[in-house]
């Protein structure tokens, strides 16, 4: 289980690479699909390098590997929404 865990990091990517690989296969890529791959990909590769970093570090780069991990894709993906359509846009949809 200790080898496994080194590796998580590229299971992830691998995941990534398989949401991007089976819809170009099957000729159904969208936009849905291209985004979840490329999050999960470069998600694991992040996730690899803090996995194996082999410093112990302290709770201050802890908290900056989380909010690197899982804070910055929502807040980058959140504030282009708000920068590409007006809260009017938004409602009409919704």
């Amino acid at each position: 289980m200790k080898e496994f865990a080194k590796y998580i990091g590229v299971l992830v990517m691998l995941i990534g690479v398989a949401f991007l690989v089976i819809p170009f296969f099957m000729a159904t890529t969208n936009n849905t699909n291209l985004i979840i791959g490329m999050v999960l990909v470069v998600e694991g590769l992040l996730g690899h390098i803090y996995v194996n970093n082999m410093k112990k570090g302290n709770i201050i780069s802890n908290i900056l590997w989380a909010i690197i991990l899982l804070v910055v894709p929502f807040v980058i993906f959140f504030f282009s929404k708000k920068a590409a359509y007006s809260e009017k846009e938004i409602r009409a949809y919704n």
